[in-house]
């Protein structure tokens, strides 16, 4: 049988918790489209199979809705997907699928605008992530996250405060986890080591934090210093995130582009390859990964002698 002719499979994505719900309902939702795609189907015969919408089975087909066991079954009775191990694996994604997000703990505090990026980062390959104002969230201290969100929401409670606080730091245990963990490259704009977030103090703890983290996390965190003198290369003005996911082939690149009060996602291949461009000229043109420690070290020491710290 021709390849295209092929029954698409779901058996190359494996069932794996630590990735997280999000990246089980996105692979599974591309799964059921290529399976009604398969059957020549349209999707109101789709709806009409379930008793749902259209918009209903285009929403499970983009990973924007719940999935149902009882529904997915009778879709898959309809696209005639009867090998058995094809339904176990598929079963089982939709029982991960229907778990909590981890942000939900933080729901009130939670951006709705930063929520796809928390919930796929967990099955993230590899992150690449420019920041050119302030130390990337996975990277920040509780301190200086403190203010940095106090900053932007002054009217919030403690408690509000502390909430963000708590969702933002948390992050970095996924480059901990034992089972493939993701390999991040943050690259910061030199004047993020200038530019004063709380006392000196503050300043001084974050970078000796940042070389911590350099030390401890060695195989899974990459650090580069873009310095001014890249240009234009730097000059892009907004943080940009860039993922890509283990079991690439269900999961499609993502592109987290941070505005003021938003985001904005981008999915499509030549999107994202434009970005992943963008992004591998910045590492090209900043600071060697292996001079990294140096001037990470020279800012720690810039920053002690103002809060009368020892370097």
């Amino acid at each position: 049988m021709a390849a295209e002719h092929q029954a698409p499979s779901i058996l190359g994505f494996p069932h794996r918790p630590e990735w997280g719900p999000a990246a089980h309902r996105k692979a599974l939702a591309g799964h059921l489209r290529r399976c009604r795609d398969h059957a020549g189907l349209a999707p109101r015969q789709a709806a009409r199979c379930i008793d749902a919408s259209e918009s209903t089975i285009s929403r499970m087909e983009n990973g924007l809705a719940t999935m149902k066991p009882t529904e997915v079954e009778r879709l898959l009775d309809l696209y005639g997907v009867i090998e058995h191990a094809e339904r176990q694996r598929i079963a089982a994604l939709v029982h991960e699928a229907a778990k909590p997000e981890a942000w939900q703990e933080h729901s009130q505090t939670a951006p709705a605008a930063l929520r796809p990026l928390l919930a796929m980062e967990p099955a993230a390959r590899r992150i690449i992530s420019y920041e050119p104002q302030l130390v990337p969230g996975w990277l920040q201290t509780e301190e200086y996250a403190k203010i940095v969100v106090r900053a932007v929401h002054p009217t919030w409670s403690p408690q509000q405060v502390a909430e963000r606080v708590a969702l933002r730091t948390q992050r970095i245990e996924m480059l901990r986890r034992a089972s493939n963990p993701p390999v991040l490259l943050a690259v910061m704009d030199s004047e993020v080591f200038r530019r004063r977030v709380g006392t000196p103090g503050t300043m001084y703890r974050q970078i000796r934090h940042l070389l911590t983290l350099h030390e401890e996390l060695r195989y899974q965190l990459h650090l580069q210093i873009a310095p001014l003198s890249v240009g234009a290369a730097g000059a892009i003005g907004h943080p940009i995130v860039h993922m890509r996911f283990f079991a690439s082939e269900y999961l499609p690149d993502m592109v987290y582009l941070e505005q003021y009060e938003g985001a904005v996602y981008r999915e499509k291949p030549s999107e994202s390859e434009r970005y992943q461009a963008i992004l591998n000229n910045l590492c090209g043109v900043a600071s060697p990964p292996d001079q990294t420690r140096s001037l990470l070290e020279e800012g720690l020491a810039a920053w002690a002698a103002l809060a009368q710290e020892p370097p």
